[in-house]
């Protein structure tokens, strides 16, 4: 495996990033605080810039080029915040008893079961799988198309239980500058979610300013059918792919037939590693970033029980990104962080 690691030639290399510009006859020095303003100087931002500045200096020992530059982010906890409940929850809620009482074998699913009792811990611990369970189920038959308009409609107006404004609002204003930045130096950025395409497919541009065919997600199964003399693809209640820990890789290999260089995840579910193991393993210059959600005072703090993402990093070197410590800022400065809530177990109190 060649992965990354931190060098002294780094520290001069993220120090000053010179990019020489045609502006008033002077060359200008761009410094990381120029490219990722809304981090704090240390580590984790002076790895990033090494590994982005020698990835693009040709005939070095970590050049990538352009058209091996792939990114893969994860989405949820990763680019924006998945609690108190991810933000695919929250519009599916009625769908969902409307979907049992049409066919109440759904009910069956564990994650569907504790929704209906309105059981939020019982919902999360399904992890991924519940997630798209619950997905499934409340979208049972409906129209592919008519569901994306209607989610992509609903992101923008439910509200998050914490922060009061929706989803859509609450990306990480960090990482929306790390996607930013590594695009500025040919990078061409993906997400790959375990939240289900129906939904992540429906934001990621205007969130993120990744196009909906460059995301990858968990599948739910549809079937063709004929519907008003015209063919339509519906959701059949089922759940086709998810998208998570060893699932993740495989969709990566299909949408891109390549290792990515660069991997974003997060650490709570364990669900990350496979990936950001995949691409430390491609056999050239890689780099894996895993977030480490320890500020409770913006955010929320919460990791596994037993660590595996923070051990994960510590043995496979993938650069361990400290919300509290790393991020002057979490969000935009216009939302307004409260003090943070117990964490409710009752989804009644994350959904309208």
């Amino acid at each position: 495996m060649i992965g990354y690691r931190w060098e002294l030639r780094h520290t001069v290399a993220s120090a000053v990033l010179l990019v020489v510009l045609a502006t008033s006859g002077r060359a200008h020095v761009e410094t990381a605080a120029d490219v990722l303003p809304s981090w704090n100087d240390g580590p984790a931002r002076h790895a990033i810039v090494a590994f982005v500045t020698a990835a693009t200096q040709q005939g070095g020992a970590g050049f990538i080029p352009p058209e091996a530059r792939i990114a893969v982010f994860d989405m949820d906890g990763t680019l924006m915040t998945e609690r108190p409940a991810p933000g695919a929850v929250l519009p599916v809620v009625a769908d969902v008893r409307a979907a049992v009482a049409k066919h109440p074998e759904l009910g069956n699913e564990p994650a569907v079961a504790a929704l209906l009792k309105g059981d939020l811990h019982g919902v999360l611990a399904q992890g991924e799988s519940g997630l798209a369970q619950v997905v499934a189920a409340a979208i049972d038959g409906r129209d592919a198309d008519q569901v994306a308009a209607a989610m992509a409609s609903e992101e923008r107006a439910l509200p998050n239980a914490r922060y009061h404004v929706p989803y859509t609002r609450l990306a990480y204003r960090p990482m929306v500058e790390l996607l930013r930045y590594l695009e500025a130096n040919g990078f061409q950025t993906w997400i790959c979610s375990g939240s289900p395409i129906a939904y992540t497919r429906g934001m990621s541009r205007e969130i993120f300013g990744i196009p909906p065919e460059r995301v990858m997600g968990s599948a739910l199964q549809t079937r063709l059918e004929e519907r008003d003399g015209k063919v339509v693809l519906a959701y059949t209640g089922k759940v086709e792919h998810v998208t998570d820990r060893e699932g993740k890789p495989p969709v990566i290999n299909l949408a891109l037939g390549r290792h990515p260089v660069f991997v974003a995840g997060n650490v709570g579910g364990v669900g990350d590693v496979a990936m950001m193991r995949y691409a430390m393993d491609r056999g050239g210059p890689s780099f894996a970033l895993l977030i480490n959600h320890d500020d409770a005072g913006r955010e929320f703090a919460y990791a596994e029980k037993g660590g595996e993402s923070l051990a994960a990093a510590a043995r496979y070197h993938f650069q361990v990104v400290s919300m509290k410590n790393d991020w002057q800022t979490v969000f935009d400065p216009a939302i307004k962080v409260p003090a943070p809530p117990p964490e409710p177990a009752n989804v009644a109190n994350v959904a309208p």
